[in-house]
Order: structure tokens, then sequence, then C-alpha cells
């Protein structure tokens, strides 16, 4: 199933959680640490964890509202219970792993949430701003909304990795791959540890046109995304964002700093006719750029950021998108304590989670002060 979509790695994912896969415990018990022996140099087959209890959907005992998490690089599998995500986390990077939250794209791309579905990630904005959290994923099919809250984080300064996957088999519909993460491995021989370290340093691309296309981004000429690029004043850097395509394809590139699209260029790329976008982007402040090509249904590609920093500052890009989050935190303490609807999923946690809660507001409430000191 890898052969279609020409994958190097893939990551199967054993269901820790509420049993959606028939052979949820066979599964676990596969996971090693090691690639599965099905494995060759050119396609690695590695068995690692989604972790989900389900608020809505799944008749079972244990709900979770937090979201999904994507487990990369366990020693062992096992089904670790929390009714917030921190503790898994944890469990995770105790192992050496990282960890993610899964199914970006299910959030609405502006506004809090209001309810509950199978897969919101709820807790995705607390356990980036405290630093659990390594990456965000988007998968089946979806909007904007994933690189819209990707953005969001970047302008609070923090630099969680971007990572896209098919989400097979709850997509039957497209072969494996469809969607999936470019990861830029530092290193001769490819090999699955640096390939999650590649995704946890944001130093992917993302695409949901398999291998059809690809997107390269430049700054300065030589960072790549997972960089920083130095300023020790204010200044301008050039910016290069080259299409590939394996068939001839129409659209739109278009440069995004700090969340706005800073420059765009219409055409087609074709089998060795690749479409370049180049542009002098200024920096007054620290920030950020990506790249991303665009067609009917939003984003086709999309690259990580490539950081800029001046004067040794950190990104305070926009107050607005602090505030937001502060909203975002507020919204999960009130609706999680006493009377509220989400209390009902805690039963022994919610002092614990509600901790974190108040704590990742006090963070993005010092980074909207900070903004707002900076005129952003």
């Amino acid at each position: 199933m890898m052969r279609p979509n020409n994958l190097a790695i893939l990551s199967v994912l054993a269901d820790s959680g509420n049993g959606e896969a028939k052979d949820a415990d066979t599964d676990l018990a596969v996971i090693s640490g090691e690639d599965h022996p099905a494995s060759t140099p050119q396609r690695i087959v590695h068995w690692d964890s989604e972790w989900h209890y389900d608020p809505k959907g799944n008749a079972v005992e244990r709900k979770v509202i937090g979201g999904h998490l994507i487990l990369l690089g366990l020693k062992h599998g096992g089904k670790p219970w929390a009714e917030y995500t921190y503790p898994i986390i944890e469990w995770a990077r105790e192992q050496g792993a990282i960890a993610g939250f899964a199914h970006m794209q299910d959030l609405a791309q502006d506004g809090v949430p209001n309810g509950l579905t199978c897969c919101h990630p709820l807790e995705y904005p607390v356990e980036t701003a405290l630093g659990a959290s390594s990456f965000l994923m988007e998968d089946v099919g979806g909007s904007d909304a994933a690189v819209k809250a990707y953005y969001r984080l970047l302008n609070c300064g923090f630099r969680p990795g971007l990572a896209a996957g098919t989400d097979y088999p709850c997509n039957f519909s497209k072969p494996l791959g469809t969607l999936l993460t470019y990861v830029n491995v530092k290193g001769e021989t490819l090999n699955y540890r640096d390939w999650i370290a590649g995704i946890a340093q944001g130093r992917t691309v993302i695409s949901r046109n398999a291998h059809q296309e690809f997107l390269e981004l430049t700054v300065n000429g030589t960072a790549s995304p997972g960089d920083d690029v130095p300023l020790d004043a204010a200044g301008t850097v050039s910016v290069r964002a080259r299409w590939t395509s394996m068939d001839k394809l129409t659209g739109q590139i278009e440069l995004v700093q700090n969340g706005q699209v800073v420059a765009k260029l219409d055409g087609a790329a074709a089998p060795g006719r690749p479409l370049v976008l180049e542009s002098k982007v200024p920096f007054t402040q620290s920030g950020w750029v990506c790249a991303r090509r665009m067609g009917a249904k939003g984003h086709a590609t999309h690259t990580a950021a490539v950081f800029v920093t001046v004067a040794h500052a950190p990104v305070r890009a926009s107050s607005a998108d602090a505030e937001f989050f502060v909203r975002w935190c507020d919204n999960l303490i009130r609706k999680t304590s006493p009377g509220g609807p989400w209390n009902k999923y805690f039963s022994h946690d919610l002092a614990a989670a509600q901790q974190r809660y108040v704590k990742a507001r006090e963070v993005f409430r010092t980074v909207a002060m900070q903004a707002r000191a900076q005129g952003r």
C-alpha cells in the first residue's frame, strides 16, 4: 500500500484508546521502538500509537475532551489513562517519543469551540504553550483551519512542527500517503528516529496531493523550514518559493508572513518547468515566513515556517492571536467547571487539568501584553 504514493516511511498507529480498531491489543503489542521486519532501506514501516477516548460517537465508558494524540517513537505500547492529555504526553516522552495533536482540520477557523465532536483537539493550545506538544497534524479532507491554528501559535512565539497524514482507514477513499509529510532529515541515512525529530523541529512540507508536487522554500539562499535567520536590526530577507509538479498543474504560490499573504504568483508547474516566486520581505520585528500552493480547496502544499529573529527578540506578532487563546483557555475552564457542560468528563483529574488551563492562559496573557507593547 506504500507503493502507489511512493512512501519512504509509514507510521502504523495502534489504537491506544477506546478500541475503535478491532485488533487494538494485538497491534499495541507490536510496538517495540524498532522498525517492523517488513521494512527495507527504501520503505520503513514502524508501529506507533494514536491515543483517544472520544467524547462523542463511541459507546464506551471512558471519554476525554482533550483530543487525539499521535505518539511517535514509543518503545512499547499500552493504554495509559487520564482525563486530560498531558499525562499521556509525559508517558510518551518518558520513552523518548514525541506527541502531537491530530485532526486539526476539524476546528473552525475562527471562534473557540462551543460543542464537541469525536476529534476536536481542544487542548492543543494548552500543551503547545506549556511546551509538551511537539507538532500539529491535519488529515482527512478538511479546510485551512489547521494552518490557521498553526499561524496563530507561530504569531505567539511558539514553534510547533507541522505534519499531515492520510488517517487510513478513516479515509478509505484515497491511497495511503494522499496526505503526507515531507521531512528534511539531517543525516546521510534515512531512519525513523531522525524522521520524527525533523517533524518536531519543523523541518517539513505537507501535501494534500501526495508526491504529485513539492514546494521548496528558502530564505537568504540557504535557510529552509525549521531554520532561524538572525538579524542584528530590522532588515529585509530574500525569499524564494519553487513549486515543482509531476503533472501539469495550475494554481497560486503565496508567501505568508506572520499570518498574512505578502506576495503571490499565479501560474502553472509541469515536469521540468517549475513555477518560482521570489520576493524581498521586510522584518521590523521578529517573525516568520512560510509558503503555500493554493488550489480551489485551499492549500494543496504548505511549508513549515522559517523564522527571522530581529535583535534576539522573541516573536510577538499578534496580540489578537494571543488574546484568542486566552479566550480559548477561559472557555475550557468555564465549561469544565461544576455546572459546565464538559464537567461530566472529569471524575478525578479536573483540578490537575484546570491547573494546566490556567497556566497556559497566563502564558498567553503575557504574550498578548508583550505584543501590545510592540504595537502588534
